[in-house]
């Protein structure tokens, strides 16, 4: 099962938000609004992976969306311990060469594809080890990994990374991408959009899915229409906090 792999399959547009607290709740009530997937955040975040599993369990509570993690860093060790735990798929941040993806996709992946060491006997994504045999052999076809493009060099080597097999998506980390040409934040400035849609342009040509962060300003059907398969609205966080102002301001 995984709602947003089934999605893409169709050729139907996806919608996910971010968690960006380590908190179960949070996890619930996002999964219950209806989002095709959530992504649990360990690049910026306070959570680990024990209170991933917590928060994994309360997505799945709430509904069949695609549990979704994005990885601190590309660390092999990790990659394994986060997939044995039950997530669907994963996000290598700052992806910059084709040989990051080679070994983000090997990491995942069982030999002879891959390195990825056997726990599915015992392990949480197996069922503890109930449904070891079907996880073996459904994992590759059913694992999502996606490669953000965080950087103007990263950019550049779209081409090389989309011939590694196994990758599923680029997804596009705006803020980071701003930040990688001097210009943070800077949305309405020219290099900043030039770059976005250059970004863009360089997916969509490659033939990989296109996806990623909304910036202020865009919205989820403007990037459908431009070609994304799957954008992230929003967080935790933000939604937190701007029903908090809004509330505020309207007392």
């Amino acid at each position: 099962m995984s709602r947003l792999l089934d999605r893409l399959a169709e050729g139907a547009p996806a919608q996910g938000a971010f968690l960006f607290t380590a908190s179960a709740d949070n996890a619930e009530i996002l999964a219950g609004a209806g989002f095709d997937a959530i992504v649990i955040d360990h690049e910026h975040s306070p959570g680990g992976l024990e209170a991933a599993v917590h928060q994994m369990r309360a997505i799945r509570a709430a509904s069949d969306a695609t549990i979704l993690v994005r990885l601190p860093g590309l660390d092999a060790d990790r990659v394994k311990r986060t997939l044995d735990l039950g997530a669907e798929g994963l996000l290598l941040p700052n992806a910059e060469s084709a040989e990051d993806v080679a070994a983000f996709v090997a990491a995942a992946r069982y030999p002879p594809h891959g390195r990825r060491g056997a726990h599915f006997t015992v392990s949480r994504a197996a069922s503890w080890g109930a449904a070891g045999e079907r996880y073996y052999r459904e994992n590759e076809s059913r694992l999502l990994l996606l490669a953000m493009i965080e950087s103007a060099k990263g950019v550049s080597a779209i081409p090389a990374m989309a011939g590694v097999a196994g990758l599923a998506m680029f997804f596009l980390g705006p803020l980071d991408l701003t930040g990688s040409i001097g210009r943070m934040g800077e949305w309405q400035h020219a290099e900043v959009k030039a770059l976005m849609q250059e970004a863009e342009r360089a997916v969509l040509a490659s033939g990989m899915a296109l996806g990623g962060a909304l910036v202020p300003g865009d919205t989820a059907s403007a990037a459908f229409a431009r070609g994304y398969r799957f954008a992230t609205v929003g967080s935790d966080v933000g939604m937190l906090r701007q029903a908090a102002a809004a509330a505020l301001a309207g007392s």
